[in-house]
């Protein structure tokens, strides 16, 4: 169901329960949270339905998407500036003008550049009412949003949608905090000696993907030692356990009947049993290396930007188990997301493919982005999972970190003024739109706009996405005033 992803998607975008419901009830008085919605009106007029009028604008047989003045998708976007930049969006990323998570992505560039009063409330509001009203006044802004009736309406969706996720996730216990934070990472045993560890680079981090061994063997000591030389080498043997039979992955390789082979081997991290028998996460190296854990495909490999790590399989059979290693390995892919800022939900085109951003070996292999290994496919159905159910793990446990942050107590006055300033920087940066070009030119032609006297990219910076004070406001209207004649 759309909602459920919209609801995933807008609270891994920071927006409290509030907010997140609040923006859903409008969306849902809008288009009926169907990203394909062409306006009621409109397909009489144009002989279309939502269907065929998405594919004729995708094909380009349908030419006046832009100007034709018809509500369109998920918030019904109508005036011809944002629908024009809509399309431009989605054919930026090759998407379909209709496609959900690009309707979605488009919605938060909106939200973020274009409306960052609105967003900042959305991520902070405790009420669906406030939250409601503020993106019906000032986002959507239809014919009737100063009427009380629409108001109470649209607030009411967002109370059902309020109701039926926020609630059910405090229900299910989905609140709990994050085992693994910048300030409590993971257990960390990097194993420099390998040469995974000696031979790669570093490479944007776009995902994160689960393997499993394929061995029945829980222990983590089968594959993670310290370095020979590592200072905390004996603390760490006590903790992981020795691999007696040196056959660990800290190593270049092996003599094998009088030949050498390399170990063309390497992961992140590895998730198995400590020598006290239990289960842990373990970093074995910089979640920026590239990996060497699901080989190549015909359309390339995600060892390019998929941070990836082991789970040390048993026999299959033990549920108990499982659901420790499970639990394990959603607190890491958790962490990992938080602390590179992923969308548990997401994709990212990587090779011309559309990659999800949490994975398994398996699903590059079905993507052409990896060797046909099955893991972890052949064992998450035994107990009832799949990679969808990882992502909504994750995106549960992160909301839920979210939803339970404790107030910062270094939050006083100097610190949000700290905050505000860099926020106001970000958009002093001279970013501007299409649409406003010729206004843009008029104004400081005409000395009406004079900017901050910095230059950016050899121009003057206008600083048009910044704050209008109402001094700089007054201040603009003299200037014409002056230009007119009336002072």
């Amino acid at each position: 169901m759309n909602e459920a992803a919209i609801w995933r998607f807008l609270k891994s975008q920071g927006m409290t329960d509030a907010g997140a419901a609040g923006l859903m009830g409008n969306l849902f008085a809008e288009s009926g949270l169907n990203p394909k919605n062409l306006q009621n009106t409109y397909e009489k007029s144009l002989g279309y339905t939502d269907e065929t009028y998405t594919a004729a604008v995708d094909s380009g047989r349908y030419t006046n998407f832009v100007h034709d003045k018809a509500g369109y998708g998920l918030a019904q976007w109508t005036y011809w500036s944002r629908k024009q930049a809509l399309y431009a969006f989605c054919k930026a990323i090759g998407a379909s003008i209709g496609d959900l998570d690009a309707q979605l992505k488009f919605l938060m560039k909106e939200l973020s550049e274009s409306f960052p009063g609105v967003l900042l409330v959305l991520r902070s509001v405790t009420s669906v009412h406030e939250a409601s009203n503020v993106v019906l006044l000032q986002f959507e802004r239809p014919a009737s949003k100063d009427t009380e009736a629409t108001q109470t309406k649209r607030a009411g969706y967002g109370q059902t949608y309020f109701n039926q996720f926020a609630v059910v996730s405090a229900e299910k216990g989905d609140g709990a905090t994050m085992k693994y934070t910048s300030a409590n990472p993971p257990m960390k045993c990097f194993m420099r000696q390998s040469s995974w560890y000696k031979s790669t680079g570093k490479v944007p981090v776009r995902g994160v993907l689960w393997h499993s061994t394929g061995a029945n063997n829980t222990t983590l000591r089968r594959y993670v030692q310290p370095d020979d030389n590592a200072a905390d080498r004996a603390k760490m043997l006590e903790l992981i356990g020795v691999n007696k039979n040196k056959n660990d992955w800290n190593r270049e390789g092996q003599w094998v009947k009088g030949e050498w082979v390399p170990l063309r081997a390497g992961v992140h991290a590895f998730i198995g049993k400590l020598a006290s028998g239990d289960v842990a996460a373990v970093q074995a190296g910089d979640w920026d290396k590239k990996a060497w854990g699901c080989a190549s495909g015909p359309k390339g490999s995600c060892n390019n930007g998929w941070i990836q790590f082991e789970i040390c399989e048993d026999n299959l059979n033990d549920p108990a188990y499982f659901e420790k290693v499970y639990r394990e390995a959603v607190e890491l892919t958790a962490y990992l997301c938080k602390l590179y800022n992923l969308d548990p939900q997401g994709t990212v085109t990587f090779s011309g493919v559309k990659v999800p951003v949490i994975l398994c070996h398996q699903d590059s292999y079905q993507l052409g982005l990896g060797s046909n290994h099955g893991d972890v496919l052949h064992w998450l159905p035994k107990y009832g999972k799949s990679m969808q159910t990882v992502r909504d793990d994750v995106s549960a446990l992160l909301a839920g970190a979210n939803n339970n942050k404790e107030e910062d107590d270094d939050m006083d006055v100097v610190r949000f003024k700290e905050l505000w300033g860099e926020m106001r920087k970000e958009l002093q940066d001279n970013d501007s739109s299409k649409y406003s070009e010729e206004a843009r030119a008029w104004a400081t032609s005409t000395g009406l706009i004079a900017g901050n006297g910095e230059v950016i990219d050899g121009e003057p910076n206008y600083m048009w996405a910044d704050i209008l004070t109402r001094e700089q406001f007054v201040t603009v209207l003299y200037r014409f005033a002056k230009k007119m004649g009336m002072v």
